[in-house]
């Protein structure tokens, strides 16, 4: 994946320090339990990261991001993310964030992935060809996200929103762009994630 290739090196310049130079931090045992063909590849600095490749992109069709598309997956986090890895599922996010702040990204922003279906936002139809959807754990109709989860979430979007020039204004939800068809993320819970990002870019 050659955008987290860049996001990794980026890291690496930052002044905030070497990362950790214990070797538990890249042991095997401690990565997530999911039934996926690949291996963690890269670590963040405060959440488990796994890089993995979805099938369930459009192969040949490479995208500009113009917005973000955020969603709930109403099912727990190593399902979701099994589910996205399955062909016949033909579903899939550029990212899954767990309650806990672990996150899986199953494509890189600029490959077209399926999270959105029949949508339309702005007068532009078809979200697919030309946002990125990132989605958090369960069903945000029936809980709060917490302080973790949006944290990695804007650690996962905010290097996105600056390689791609994309303010505030570009970061939709799924309910937005799908009325009638889909409830998420719920409407206060979305406006939550937004005051926090908005202080993550102040």
């Amino acid at each position: 994946m050659k955008f987290f290739s860049w996001l990794k090196a980026l890291f690496a310049a930052s002044p905030a320090g070497p990362p950790p130079t214990s070797p538990k931090s890249s042991s095997p045992s401690k990565a997530s339990s999911i039934n996926a063909p690949n291996t963690p590849k890269a670590t963040s600095p405060r959440h488990r990261e796994k890089l993995l490749n979805t099938p369930n992109v459009s192969r040949g069709r490479s995208i500009v991001p113009k917005a973000i598309v955020l969603h709930h997956t109403s099912g727990n986090y190593n399902g979701s993310v099994a589910w996205c890895l399955d062909p016949t599922s033909r579903v899939s996010y550029h990212c899954i964030v767990a309650k806990d702040g672990r996150r899986s990204i199953l494509a890189d922003p600029d490959e077209r992935t399926w999270h959105a279906g029949v949508s339309s936002w702005r007068g532009r139809k078809d979200l697919n060809s030309w946002s990125v959807g990132a989605a958090f754990e369960g069903d945000t109709n029936k809980r709060q996200l917490n302080e973790v989860e949006m944290e990695s979430m804007a650690d996962y979007l905010l290097p996105i929103m600056k390689r791609y020039n994309l303010s505030l204004r570009d970061v939709t939800d799924h309910r937005t762009v799908s009325p009638g068809r889909k409830d998420g993320l719920a409407m206060a819970e979305f406006a939550r994630f937004k005051d926090y990002l908005a202080k993550r870019l102040a």
